[in-house]
């Protein structure tokens, strides 16, 4: 939600985004066009990483403001067959693979197909998992430029998780993380359970298998999703779970807050600019000497395995990574 009553036109957020490359008299510029109604470039242009939120000294949301202004223009230019993909997603079954009494759900929304085979991990032994179209967040619909739908069904998903009765639900997904956390806030719904990051979950699981960790000695570079822009506080965690298995994540240019796109909401629309994207991300992991190149989001590992892989660098979910922990 964008809070007009906070902007003051400082420009800081356009005047950062990596992708637009503005000077801050012209962020400026375009920030108040945005505010007064208009359709500046940035509308189109916008990569909807939503790291200017992240950066605003404010806390007005400017990207909330050109999403829905992507929305009621349609400047983004989002194929309709993308539109379709992500509307089929909320046919998709619903499946409940129960665990153990007592211990938290899991939920892996509508990745399933790419994470299924992760979940063969002592990590997660015992936890109930679900996913499918009644666990769907729909928060990948801000990639489209069309935030409604996530508005439109928070209440849904809350309440389809809330049915399962557990104190916890963890998330696999970074996306549903922040539709239970920042999201859930901005919408004024109460989330009757504790949201618990993927992050989380791990390093609190590997704390407790101390004495099991074989450190790994490996330099890596992380991937972070775009989603974690709304929720940067949880980056704690994997700097703990990074330092129970003995990994080196070396500083580099595109980390932390500087965190890139990995180019994947820009190939439906404009695949030049989502290789040179994803060409930045490649070129800093290579630039620490990073040996593996870790992800969260499994859009993420789909949209850069192959260039990682291409460069010698060994893509991994973070889930395997600690798992290799373990089994090493």
């Amino acid at each position: 939600m964008f809070h007009a009553e906070k902007c003051d036109f400082c420009g800081k957020c356009l005047e950062f985004c990596p992708y637009a490359g503005y000077d801050l008299a012209r962020a400026r510029k375009e920030m108040r066009e945005l505010v007064a109604g208009g359709k500046p470039p940035i509308v189109g242009s916008c990569v909807t990483c939503a790291s200017c939120n992240m950066v605003c000294p404010t806390k007005a949301n400017p990207f909330d403001l050109i999403n829905d202004r992507q929305e009621e223009t349609g400047a983004l230019g989002t194929p309709e067959q993308a539109m379709q993909n992500v509307a089929k997603l909320h046919s998709l079954p619903t499946v409940i693979k129960k665990g153990r009494e007592g211990k938290p759900v899991m939920n892996i929304c509508i990745v399933g197909d790419m994470v299924r085979e992760l979940l063969d991990n002592p990590l997660f032994e015992g936890l109930t998992v679900v996913e499918g179209a009644d666990y769907f967040c729909t928060v990948g619909y801000i990639h489209l430029g069309k935030p409604s739908p996530v508005k439109k069904e928070a209440e849904r998903f809350i309440a389809k998780l809330a049915a399962l009765g557990s104190d916890e639900i963890v998330c696999f997904h970074d996306d549903c993380y922040t539709m239970l956390t920042t999201l859930a806030d901005e919408f004024g719904i109460k989330v009757p359970f504790r949201p618990v990051h993927l992050f989380e979950y791990l390093c609190r699981e590997l704390e407790n298998r101390k004495d099991k960790i074989r450190k790994l000695g490996i330099r890596i570079a992380y991937q972070s999703p775009c989603a974690s822009r709304y929720t940067p506080e949880k980056e704690i965690y994997l700097d703990k779970v990074l330092q129970l298995i003995g990994v080196e994540r070396p500083a580099r240019k595109y980390e932390r807050q500087l965190a890139l796109c990995c180019g994947a909401p820009l190939m439906a629309r404009d695949r030049d600019r989502a290789a040179e994207v994803k060409k930045w991300n490649i070129d800093d992991a290579k630039s620490v000497g990073a040996e593996a190149m870790v992800f969260l989001c499994p859009m993420c590992y789909l949209n850069l395995r192959k260039l990682c892989k291409d460069d010698a660098i060994n893509p991994v979910f973070i889930t395997e990574l600690c798992r290799k922990a373990l089994s090493a």
